[in-house]
């Protein structure tokens, strides 16, 4: 199927310029109160920028301000099905929420994680 073309593709993009993160998830305990920080998964993949997003338009001096987008591509696999929206991912000395997982199509090939740095 298309999945085995793509597979590789995308397994040797991340070998190229492979990215560490370690995923947790803050958990509660059972009478709803946070209990801290849990690992879920420790996962390698490939950090990118992606497409400007408008964020402000300042009309006194006339410029558009942007950010862009930054995203963690993995591939799709028995670790990386347990990570869900909201997940915290760090990556190096930084802290990144996890606003949308990304499975483009729900080909279940790969995801595209599409961080929001946590300051």
């Amino acid at each position: 199927m298309i999945a085995n073309k793509i597979k590789p593709k995308i397994v040797k993009a991340i070998n190229k310029l492979p990215t560490k993160a370690i995923i947790k998830r803050n958990s509660v305990n059972e009478f709803g109160e946070p209990e801290g920080e849990v690992v879920i998964c420790e996962v390698t993949g490939l950090f990118h920028e992606g497409n400007n997003q408008v964020t402000s338009i300042s009309m006194d001096k006339g410029e558009v301000k942007r950010n862009k987008q930054q995203f963690l591509m993995v591939v799709y696999d028995d670790e990386t099905m347990k990570i869900k929206e909201n997940d915290i991912a760090y990556i190096d000395n930084d802290k990144f929420e996890i606003k949308d997982l990304g499975n483009q199509n729900r080909m279940n090939v790969y995801l595209d994680l599409n961080l929001k740095l946590v300051k």
